[in-house]
């Protein structure tokens, strides 16, 4: 892999996926970068879900739209990987929507990219698990 699949995955982040406006931007980009058969797989934390799709991924953002007026990734670090695979570390950044308590914690994402499109994305709650399932530890 080289500096092509890192952009190409660093051009996911930077939006508040929560906010319509820049979330419909983000769904729009997103869907000319992933693969028909794109998987979102949630932390284990959230159930070890699967989101299927980009449209399924934006049903689940809808409902964090719920709970939270701010919901964003601030991706710090983003590491070309084996097999495929781009990981990303960074902060999770949120604010409840009635509390107004401001939320953070960190996130590693581990992205498969096939071809020229990314296939899969694996969600964990903290960098050292997602550094780990890319083998890097």
């Amino acid at each position: 892999m080289g500096d092509g699949e890192v952009e190409l995955v660093r051009r996911i982040y930077g939006f508040d996926w929560v906010a319509v406006g820049s979330r419909r931007e983000g769904f729009d980009e997103l869907a000319r970068l992933v693969s028909p058969e794109f998987r979102s797989r949630l932390s284990p934390e959230l159930g070890e879900r699967v989101v299927e799709g980009v449209e399924g991924l934006g049903e689940f953002s809808q409902a964090l739209e719920q709970d939270f007026s701010e919901f964003r990734y601030d991706a710090k670090e983003f590491i070309d990987a084996a097999d495929g695979a781009v990981v990303v570390l960074g902060t999770i950044h949120a604010q409840g929507r009635y509390s107004r308590m401001p939320l953070s914690g960190e996130f590693g994402h581990v992205w498969r990219l096939e071809g020229d499109r990314v296939a899969e994305v694996t969600a964990y709650r903290d960098r050292d698990s997602a550094r780990r399932e890319a083998g890097l530890t």
